[in-house]
């Protein structure tokens, strides 16, 4: 039992003994390790360029140049859909701007804080008195252009909410259950 499985097998004749392979001398070795390709043997088992191999398969460097045109195709896509997003964004912002530069009613001298919630956030601007009561009435609005709050008439208003509807944030407020049960009291000011 002390002989191993390839022992036995041979003794009884079912396989075949393996040619031992030359030892190299320690210390030797030969110019070509087997690292690289000697020139023979690179030109006779690789197709030639642009050729598939004998299984269909295209070479690794083709595929590699198929991918790399592949991925710079969709990089310069993604770029001219950006940059064409970018000039529709900036024409936006022009148009609104001319709107809001001829008719914004902001005060430098006000000095009533107004908040309100836009885009998930609170806002703040800054009203005279009889603004603030035109604001809450619903006599003005408010339209947001780069960076900053602007009080239009309701014309202007809606002339930028035909623009773009996300410039003009919605002063209504929203009551919620919460809000319902336990109400604001009239007389606080925030």
């Amino acid at each position: 039992m002390s002989k191993s499985l390839q022992d036995q097998l041979l003794a009884l004749g079912l396989a075949n003994e393996k040619p031992k392979k030359p030892r190299k001398a320690p210390g030797r070795t030969s110019a070509n390790t087997g690292r690289y390709p000697t020139s023979r043997t690179s030109t006779k088992n690789r197709p030639g360029p642009g050729k598939q191999t004998a299984g269909g398969e295209v070479p690794l460097d083709k595929a590699y140049a198929l991918r790399n045109q592949d991925e710079k195709r969709q990089a310069d896509t993604a770029r001219k859909r950006k940059q064409a997003e970018d000039r529709k964004r900036r024409q936006l912002n022009k148009d609104i701007k001319a709107i809001v530069n001829k008719h914004r009613l902001n005060d430098v001298t006000a000095e009533i804080p107004r908040h309100f919630m836009y885009r998930g956030r609170i806002r703040k601007i800054n009203l005279t008195p009889s603004q603030l009561k035109a604001l809450n009435a619903g006599e003005l609005g408010i339209a947001y252009v780069s960076g900053g709050y602007h009080l239009l008439d309701p014309e202007h208003v809606e002339a930028v909410r035909k623009l773009s509807e996300d410039h003009i944030p919605d002063l209504a407020s929203v009551e919620t259950e919460e809000e319902k049960e336990f109400p604001i009291p009239d007389d606080l000011s925030w």
